[in-house]
């Protein structure tokens, strides 16, 4: 999906119902001009924006994490999308992303609890492939980050999820 030229309406009209309305929309004007050039903004970092969404969102884990299949998503996949992702766009040692210092710190602090999470002796293992992750779901440490992150996405993107999820025509 990195050309709107490649989305019929029917799977613009998918990706507006399935995603909250900032990752909907990024995902809807990628072109490869936009894939091509040097991203210098937060809102640059659509697939940063969209772990953080998966992150903060316990419906999409219950039905997509650990699937193991072809639609299925995971803990590992998005925690590697995330950590490296947010570890690029917080190193200013090249370049700093244009962001307000409230993203860059709560964006930080995200970033700091995810990588806790990850080495807490505690925390379910995860092999891979989805193996562990309905554990980790449950996990009440993981439940603090998942509700952090939620927080974290509505300062980056401006959605509202209370009121997107209100209005979806499929509840998360």
């Amino acid at each position: 999906m990195s050309d709107i030229e490649d989305l019929t309406e029917e799977e613009i009209k998918e990706i507006k119902e399935f995603y909250p309305p900032f990752i909907a929309k990024k995902m809807i004007e990628l072109t490869d001009e936009i894939n091509n050039r040097k991203p210098t903004h937060i809102d640059d970092f659509y697939r940063l924006h969209l772990a953080i969404w998966k992150i903060s969102n316990k419906s999409y884990q219950e039905e997509y994490w650990g699937k193991q299949g072809q639609w299925g998503d995971n803990y590992m996949e998005t925690m590697e999308t995330f950590l490296g992702t947010g570890e690029a766009v917080l190193d200013t040692s090249d370049y700093a992303i244009e962001m307000t210092p409230k993203q860059r710190e709560m964006l930080q602090k995200l970033y700091e609890m995810m990588e806790d999470f990850e080495g807490d002796e505690d925390t379910p293992e995860d092999p891979g492939y989805g193996i562990n992750d309905a554990a980790i779901i449950e996990d009440p440490k993981f439940d603090k980050c998942r509700r952090y992150a939620r927080l974290v996405y509505e300062e980056l993107s401006g959605d509202d999820l209370d009121a997107w999820e209100k209005s979806r025509s499929i509840k998360p």
